[in-house]
Formats: structure tokens, C-alpha cells, sequence
């Protein structure tokens, strides 16, 4: 065949491989591929597998360990995002109760008033303990010092650095009872051997007396009585250490 043969028969290549050429087509090529090398080497091409399986296999395991990698990934910001969560909410716990628990703070005296100060027939004091403000009390902190040898009790009265509003029962307003047996165990626990003689409200130089050695309180109601009771070692210890009341039988 001349040469404009040969490229038809290499047009025809394709065809005779895939088997879908006519027989005279088929004839016609099978006569050229015995003279020519050419055409039978881009025959043997064509018989050769291409590595299209391996470039699948190849190109699948690339997306499946992006898949992993992907996967892993995701796992690991979900984790992320949770430990961040936890820490953010543990530190917001921490700040709510550190403001409302731990850092405590004395209120101001001149918000605080006391009225109504009165004795049972045990020795107990009774008063009324008030703050002029919409605001509570956290707690009631209670120091014992020595002042020239004689025995000071403060009731100083605290606040959290953050304080809700006065709910209906509330310390800050409300009957107090100061029991000077009680106290004075407290305040040889505290190191203050001498026997109490001043009680205040609040500290420093403004503090609120609410009590002295000698003293004359008015005698609690028969309502008081009634609703305090009567304690003998309370009565007792008033006795023994200033002297007793009129009213205690």
C-alpha cells in the first residue's frame, strides 16, 4: 500500500482493535500490518492495558485519606470547641461565684441602722438590724480583739462584690440576738481571754456601740420571752460575769 494507505489503515487501527470494522476493512488492514512495522507497533500499543485502574485505585486512596485527614480534622475542632466551652463556662462559674461568694466586703455604717435594743431576763441582747438599701447581706463577720485589757466583739456586717436584691426574709433586715456566753467562747477561741466588755456593729472608728459593760437596756416584751425562750447557761454565764439583770429570776 502507498502511504496515503497507511494512514488509513492508521485510522482504522481503533476500529480493527475494537472489532467493529467491516471484514473487507478488517481484511484490508490484517494485508498492511504484515508489511507494515509501523502500524503493528501502534497495534501492540493498543493491546497494552493502560494504567487507568491504577490511576483509579491511586486517585482513590487520595480522596479517602483526605476523607481521614478531613474527618480527623473535624474531630478535632469538635474537641477543641468543646474543651474552650467547658473552660469558658468553668471560668464563668468560677467568676459568678468568686463575685458573689468569695470576695466579701464590709457595708457601708452609714447605710446601716440599729434600733429596738433590748435585754431578755436570760442576759441575751436583742435588736434590730436594718440596712437602708434595696440590697442584701452575704454574711455577718465576727471579730474578738483585746483594748486595754478588756474584751471587744465586732458584728461587722458583709457584702459580696456582686448582691442581689433584698428578697422578703433577709439579714438586712432583721431580730438579732447576741449571746455574751456564746461570744465569749468565741472570743477565747480567738485568742481574747478578757472578758467581753463592748459589743459593736460594723469596725473602725465609726463602728456602731452596741453594747457596754453596765449598760442599762430596756427589758425585752413578754412577746420576746415567748418567742426567744429561756437559756440557763446563758442566764448563768450573765451572772457570773456582770452581775445579773432584774428581770432574770
Amino acid at each position: 500500500m502507498d502511504q496515503l494507505d497507511h494512514d488509513i489503515v492508521q485510522d482504522l487501527l481503533p476500529l480493527y482493535h475494537d472489532g467493529v470494522c467491516s471484514d473487507k476493512s478488517r481484511a484490508a488492514v490484517e494485508e498492511h500490518l504484515q508489511t507494515c512495522q509501523d502500524c503493528r507497533k501502534a497495534l501492540e500499543e493498543m493491546d497494552t492495558q493502560l494504567p487507568t485502574e491504577k490511576v483509579a485505585v491511586d486517585d482513590a486512596a487520595a480522596v479517602k485519606k483526605i476523607s481521614r485527614e478531613w474527618e480527623r480534622g473535624k474531630w478535632k475542632a469538635r474537641m477543641k470547641g468543646a474543651g474552650i466551652a467547658v473552660l469558658v463556662c468553668l471560668l464563668l462559674f468560677g467568676g459568678w461565684i468568686a463575685a458573689t461568694e468569695w470576695f466579701v466586703f464590709p457595708v457601708e455604717l452609714e447605710n446601716i441602722q440599729i434600733t429596738n435594743v433590748r435585754q431578755l431576763s436570760d442576759g441575751r441582747i436583742l435588736y434590730h438590724f436594718y440596712i437602708d438599701d434595696e440590697l442584701g447581706l452575704r454574711t455577718l463577720g465576727f471579730d474578738y480583739v483585746e483594748v486595754n485589757g478588756e474584751g471587744h466583739m465586732y458584728c461587722v456586717p458583709k457584702r459580696a462584690l456582686y448582691t442581689e436584691k433584698r428578697e422578703t426574709t433577709s439579714l438586712a433586715d432583721s431580730e438579732r440576738e447576741v449571746d455574751l456566753e456564746v461570744c465569749g467562747a468565741w472570743a477565747r477561741a480567738s485568742g481574747v481571754d478578757e472578758e467581753l466588755t463592748h459589743i459593736w456593729i460594723g469596725q473602725g472608728e465609726d463602728a456602731i456601740l452596741l453594747w457596754e459593760k453596765g449598760m442599762d437596756l430596756p427589758a425585752a416584751s413578754a412577746a420576746d420571752e415567748a418567742q426567744w425562750g429561756f437559756r440557763e447557761a446563758s442566764a448563768a454565764y450573765w451572772k457570773a460575769h456582770y452581775g445579773g439583770t432584774e428581770t432574770v429570776p
